[in-house]
């Protein structure tokens, strides 16, 4: 999957390989947004679909991210309903804004990855927009929605909100007064698109508190380094399209290689 230079692990009799190969990349996912203290407890979720399925594997709620591993990830369908045979709960209402976007854009969309991280939220909590001042903050020009907060997302009419905050280009949701979103082809484009996002917003924000004159990037510069992003040049040289993502695999094992499991 994406060209990983990874081993997945032996997987159970009870999931196709590529079933498993996707609980494995998504328990990367959780395990990390835990390493870098993006959880709010057992809220939150992050979705990805079993390629070539319309099946998705989600947290069992109640589960903290730290808990979270390969197979004790919930298998579900776009309404939210169980299809795995365990005792894990989900939390259905919290599906709605995922499944919206999963339904929306089933071609290019299969992770989908929600925090309430505080750096995001404080952006989300003010009326600035999303300002590309890194290099690595370049590649979400363009690529940024905005939802405006209506309450806890329990309702089926919001999704179409959330929808066309999204339209068909971006992969990015600041979700006013609520949160960060964002979506890939992989759990690997997702997660990384997350990363950059926040540490692009915690530059934003300091700059923004120190009164400090604002270097702002030119759109040429953007759109080019936005490109170089998305068409991989920006890792020539490596032996994978997303070397980080091994690394960060080393990472969890050194802590608890259970999330392979």
């Amino acid at each position: 999957m994406d060209g990983l230079d990874i081993k997945f692990p032996e997987k159970p009799s009870r999931f196709s390989q590529k079933e498993w190969e996707a609980r494995v990349n998504l328990a990367a996912c959780y395990r990390l947004v835990d390493y870098y203290g993006w959880t709010s407890t057992v809220y939150n979720h992050i979705t990805l679909r079993v390629p070539e399925t319309d099946t998705f594997l989600i947290n069992g709620f109640g589960l903290s991210y730290n808990e979270i591993c390969a197979s004790n990830l919930v298998l579900i369908d776009l309404d939210g309903n169980k299809l795995s045979d365990d005792e894990l709960p989900i939390n259905k209402a919290g599906f709605l804004i995922h499944s919206a976007i999963h339904q929306a854009r089933p071609k290019d969309l299969h992770c989908v990855m929600h925090s309430h991280e505080v750096n995001s939220q404080t952006l989300a909590a003010s009326k600035s927009k999303f300002l590309p001042l890194t290099q690595e903050g370049c590649q979400m020009y363009g690529r940024v929605g905005y939802h405006d907060f209506n309450g806890i997302v329990l309702r089926n009419d919001e999704q179409q909100k959330i929808i066309e905050a999204l339209g068909d280009t971006n992969h990015t949701l600041l979700m006013r007064n609520h949160g960060l979103l964002t979506a890939g082809p992989t759990a690997t484009w997702a997660f990384i698109r997350h990363q950059h996002f926040i540490r692009n917003t915690e530059v934003q924000l300091k700059l923004m508190a120190s009164n400090a004159e604002i270097s702002i990037i030119p759109e040429e510069v953007l759109v080019h380094t936005r490109e170089q992003f998305e068409g991989g040049s920006a890792q020539a040289g490596a032996k994978v399209r997303h070397p980080e993502w091994p690394a960060f695999w080393r990472i969890l094992d050194k802590i608890d290689e259970t999330w392979k499991n």
